[in-house]
This record gives C-alpha cells, structure tokens and sequence, in this order.
C-alpha cells in the first residue's frame, strides 16, 4: 500500500522531523522527511569544553563532560537546521533524542545538573559522567558482591556482572567522594533523559520520564521484581543510594512514547510550531540499531570510538534464557515487544586511535617545537602527517601476506565488555621480533578487535539467539574497508553497510516520526524510512583456515591475560 494513503498519514502536509545525537565528542541533528526517509539538512556541533580536554583524565579513566556542552551544542544545531531550511520549519512533528550511556549527572530538585551552579561549576564530579568513565570500578565490585550476596541477583539482566560503565556504581563512586555534593544531590539525570526535559522545560522529577532503554539495561529496574530492587539493598551497599533511589519516578517509558511538548521559550526562539512533540530519550547504540533497521535474525554492529552488537527476539523464542555476558538483555529496551540484547567492545576505534596517539608521539613533542621550519610549515606538516598516517597504514597492512605467525593482539584497552565482563583487563600484543613493523601492528590491533566481535557473535549464537544477518554503521563501517573485510572474514559472516551515514540520528528521527504520530509502530516507521544498503563485505572462503589459525591464538591469549589480571 502506498504510504501516503496510510490513515495515520492521510490528510497531513507533509511532515519532517529531526533525530538528535548526542555523541562522545559531539552533537548531531538531522532534519528528515516523515514520509520517504530523506534528509533535508544536517548539522553538527562539537563539544567546545570536551574538545580542550578540561574535566577529564585519561590515565584516571575519567571522563566528563560539563552541561553546558550539551546545552550549547542543543542550540548549535537546531539553529542551524532551522536557518538551513526555514520553508521547512513550519512542517517539522516532533524531535527525538539519544545519547551516550549510562552518562548520568547529580542534579538538584530541578532537575539542574549541579555543575550548573556557581559552586560547582569547575567541579568534575559534578558533571555528566561519560559512558567510558570507569572510576566507580571499586563500587562496581562492590555492587556485584551484593548482587551474588542477595536472594536475587540484580545483575541477571546485565550478564551476572554489574559494569563501572552503569549508572549506580557512577551514581555511588561520586557521593562518596564529597559530602556537600551528597547532600545538594536530589537527585541523578541521565543524559538521555536531560535533554528531553530541556527542550520540554520540565524541572519538576515527579513529571520526569526516564526512557525504559536506559533503565533497564544501566540501572537494575526490571518488571520481573517489580521496578527498581527493594530499598534494603542498596541500603547493604551504602544508605547514601538511598535519596537517589527514592527521587527516581517510578515509570518508565520506550522511546515510541512522548516526553512532552516542546516549551514555549525553544519553540519561540526558534520558530518552531507550539505543538512539536518530544520524544522519549534513549541510547544512541540503540537509536542506531533502529535507524539501520534492526529486526528478529538481523543484528546491527555499532562501530565507532566503541562498538556494539544490537540484536532482538521474540519473547516466545528465547523463553527464560537468560544469557551470560550480555551487557543488557532487556524486554523492549530496543524495539518495543522484543527482547533486546546489547553486547561489545568498550575500545574499537579507541584501539586504533591508541596507535595513531603513540606513533605520533615525536610529531606532537619534538616536530611541534622544532625551529628548523617556519611555524607555517610546522603546522602544515603536523597537519599532513595527522591526516594521512592512518591512511597509509591501513594501505600497507592490507598489502601484508597472510602469515600464521605474525603479530597477534588482544584489543581490551580499555577492558573487555563482553563476552566474559572484566574491567580490568588489558591489552596486549605478542610475536614480535626485530622484523617486526610499524603496519603490522596495526593488522594485529585490527584482528584482535574483529576477533572480539567474532567471540560475541559465537555466544549468542551459542546460547540461542538467531542471527543470519548483520548491517554495520558508524564511521568506521563507511570509510574502513579493510576493517570490515577483516571482520566479515574473521566473523565467517556477511556485513551489509547501511546508506545510512547518521544512523543513530536517523534512528531518532524513526522514533519522532512515530512520537508524531505519523507511523503506529518504529516497525512500521522503520519499512518506510530506513536507508539501503549501499556495500557487502562476504567472507573470503580462501582464508577460513588462516584465521581459525589464528583466532586459536587470540583465545590462548586472552586464557594468558585472564589468569595474570584475575577476575
């Protein structure tokens, strides 16, 4: 049936919506078209705070990022759409949002991220706490010991093993750590959530809608014991939980649900229609799956600065399975109906880019301070050697011969997510000699991270999950064919690459198109609006043997690291 006599459509101009993506580094929003999945303008803001490195530190693993970053680049980019295409504003639904998690942030009885006030303004801890931040690692054991102590595992839905990338060991590891900020936190927002109450001007908590997504995959709620676990656990871990706990709304919503409307002062400053929806938040991982067109036996691989693997399943099929290792095994946390299943690398790009870092080293120290060029031909070299390194590299170690014996890596740089969750663990590369070159590291690093991919795949398929498909996004899917040859190969499965170069934001426009009710479902939403598939990666039949090889390997080493780091 044509989609314009659809009677949810029919009788309607033409509608747009935008999907907004809040990434690591930056925000992106995406004005498309509700009826044929165009896009009509696109903008993107980086983070000006984020991109001088202030607020995080590496070597602590901490990661923040200040509110301010997320409101200035909220306005960035929706102005730039509206200026972009005025003679669409009038038309635009309704505009959904996803965001890194968990990146939960203390916040007051507004709903006001603490680092919003005067006192607290250059504090850290009182900022979002980025996904990848992994102070809270103590708590995080601590949390799993309760867990394993209790007469009910909490952790059952994120794989047994509670992650210092959730939200109540982030939540705990900051409370500890300052009693004013203990006591002028009312409350914790995620980010996910922050931003649809932003652009609705919501700051009252009791009206507060936090996205199932997130909840359920970062903060323990689970219908199966009734929302979120009773008060007397977390009052065992540390009764400073306990205000954060009783602030939490209890409902929960999927991010097909409506947040609110958005307020008057966004849509005067912007001319938007009174009316516009907002959605419900949810994870940008998740919002990408969407917007690629995840389904039942279609897996979505997430490649970016980390990398996902999305995948769903009836209800009926799995039964009570619950899956080891699974970083969040969620009833409708990524199509409402479905259960849903998050699993991946906590470094992916990461990986690559810890090399480019190291073998730039000289540039950055050395080169950057030299007198022996002009400051106009030292900026131009250090530019040219930035921008091309990766692209040699990746040219040379594509020319490599296949050899059993060359380098091999393990990729738990910033410790492994699945399938076996260990924070601890750390990366390695072996079977160096003397010979050994600058291209072949860079293969090993990029095999040992389509070997982790192959790992996951293999336990869910293992343990009963349906996959006979999988679609890549990200930037690494659009611009690395080495990198997705290597996993297609390594995976011994074939890679469709989605058109779709925003797919997360794309995603969040699915979901407005359906917020707006334009579409009853993000299925229906999904066949009239997701992007085709513009390349293949199939596995090279030729090289199966090699890399069975050489993934014995990456699993002799990764039994090596396990038993020096300890679980």
């Amino acid at each position: 049936m044509d989609i314009n006599t659809r009677p949810y459509i029919r009788n309607m101009e033409k509608p747009y919506v935008i999907g907004l993506d809040f990434g690591s580094d930056s925000v992106r929003a995406i004005l498309v078209d509700a009826l044929t999945g165009e896009q009509a303008a696109e903008a993107v803001h980086a983070y000006k705070r984020w991109g001088l490195g202030l607020y995080s530190d590496a070597s602590k693993n901490r990661f923040r990022q200040h509110p301010l970053d997320y409101f200035e680049g909220l306005e960035a980019v929706i102005g730039e759409i509206v200026e972009a295409r005025r003679d669409l504003v009038p038309q635009i639904r309704a505009i959904s949002v996803d965001t890194t998690a968990s990146t939960p942030c203390l916040a007051d009885e507004h709903l006001m991220p603490l680092a919003l006030q005067e006192k607290y303004r250059e504090n850290p801890d009182a900022m979002f706490v980025l996904w990848k931040d992994h102070t809270g690692e103590a708590e995080a054991e601590e949390i799993n010991r309760a867990c394993k102590q209790s007469e009910v595992d909490y952790s059952k839905f994120t794989g047994y093993n509670y992650s210092p990338e959730c939200f109540w060991s982030k939540v705990l590891h900051l409370l500890r750590r300052s009693d004013d900020l203990c006591r002028d936190a009312y409350t914790v927002v995620e980010e996910c959530d922050w931003i649809p109450a932003v652009l609705t001007g919501n700051t009252d908590p009791a009206r507060h809608r936090m996205g199932h997504c997130c909840v359920g995959q970062k903060m323990f709620w689970s219908e199966e014991w009734g929302g979120f676990p009773p008060r007397e656990f977390f009052e065992r871990i540390d009764k400073r939980l306990l205000p954060i706990l009783d602030s939490l709304h209890p409902a929960k919503y999927t991010c097909d649900n409506v947040y609110g409307t958005i307020s008057k002062e966004w849509a005067e400053r912007f001319g938007l229609n009174a009316d516009v929806k907002i959605g419900v938040g949810n994870i940008d991982s998740h919002q990408g799956a969407i917007g690629a067109g995840v389904a039942y036996r279609t897996a979505v691989l997430t490649l970016g600065t980390s990398a996902g693997c999305m995948a769903v399943m009836p209800k009926e099929r799995l039964g009570n399975r619950i899956i080891d290792g699974v970083f969040g095994q969620v009833d409708s946390c990524i199509l409402p109906g479905l259960i849903g299943f998050e699993v991946g690398l906590s470094a992916f790009g990461d990986v690559y880019a810890w090399l480019k870092r190291t073998l730039l080293y000289p540039v950055h120290t050395i080169l950057a301070n030299t007198s022996l060029v002009t400051p106009e031909q030292r900026t131009a070299l250090i530019g040219e050697l930035e921008d091309k390194l990766m692209a040699q590299l990746t040219k040379d170690a594509a020319a490599l011969p296949l050899r059993e014996d060359a380098p091999f890596a393990t990729d738990w740089l910033n410790g492994r997510r699945s399938p076996a969750p260990n924070a601890k663990l750390w990366g390695s590369v072996m079977g160096l000699h003397i010979s050994t070159m600058t291209p072949e590291l860079y293969y090993a690093l990029v095999e040992a991270t389509a070997f982790a991919f192959r790992a996951i795949i293999d336990h869910l398929i293992d343990n009963g999950l349906d996959i006979d498909n999988l679609i890549g996004i990200g930037g690494i899917a659009q611009k690395s064919p080495f990198v997705m040859q290597m996993l297609a190969d390594a995976t011994g499965k074939r890679i469709d690459v989605s058109s779709c170069k925003q797919a997360a934001a794309h995603g969040s426009a699915i979901c407005a198109a359906v917020v707006a009710g334009i579409y009853p479902t993000i299925e229906a939403a999904q066949k009239a609006l997701c992007r085709h598939m513009v390349r293949t990666y199939a596995p090279d039949p030729k090289v199966a043997a090699h890399f069975e090889k050489r993934y014995a390997l990456y699993k002799a080493a990764d039994k090596f690291t396990n038993t020096l780091v300890g679980n």
